[in-house]
């Protein structure tokens, strides 16, 4: 399979809305019957943000989402996506700012809060799960840092994604009362959205 620029960043890029998508969806509710959704969330939410910061860079050229490629000696013929699946490692998610800038020009807005959401992360997924209030954590990173980074990438908003779970999150206005209790400043793409969705029901 060739290495195809538009197919392997529209397909990352997919992915990592719906991943967003279904993270916002566990943060929204309550754990009743779901144990452990708002621990899961973090983990979903950072994965989103890989991906998608990934799909940017890969916009510019595939390989530069790459902190090592394949060496020829391990290949028997051209490089292809298998290959680099086998014996290419990516970007690690603490250099993925710098790799965003030097390949993009773009600086992400909250760079301290996306470092600190991967230590966040890495903690539930490498020992325990922290005392703290998950669900606002993880609504704050998707819609101050991801949410930002869809509208300036792509003119989109994390909400349609998150609807994909749950159709009534926006419509019912579960989603808006939330945001708004934790104060949470939304990009005009996400308010307008909910504005749209609230006035439908």
């Amino acid at each position: 399979m060739p290495l195809d620029l538009n197919t392997v960043s529209e397909h990352m890029r997919e992915f990592g809305c719906h991943i967003i998508g279904r993270a916002v969806h566990e943060s929204v509710f309550m754990e009743m019957g779901k144990p452990y959704a708002h621990a899961t969330s973090i983990t979903m939410a950072a994965q989103a943000a890989e991906i998608l910061i990934k799909a940017r860079i890969a916009q510019e050229h595939p390989l530069l989402v790459f902190e090592t490629l394949p060496k020829s000696k391990t290949t028997s013929g051209p490089l292809d996506i298998l290959g680099l699946f086998d014996h290419g490692r990516t970007v690690m998610f603490n250099e993925l700012p710098d790799r965003l800038w030097a390949t993009t020009g773009y600086r992400l807005k909250e760079p301290e809060q996306f470092t600190e959401f991967g230590r966040l992360r890495n903690k539930i997924m490498h020992f325990a799960i922290p005392e703290a209030d998950l669900s606002e954590v993880c609504l704050r990173f998707a819609f101050e840092v991801i949410d930002v980074m869809l509208q300036d990438f792509w003119d989109d908003t994390v909400v349609p994604y998150s609807e994909a779970y749950d159709d009534v999150i926006a419509s019912e206005g579960y989603l808006a009362v939330r945001l708004d209790v934790l104060k949470i400043k939304l990009t005009d793409n996400t308010s307008a959205y909910i504005r749209g969705a609230d006035t439908q029901r």
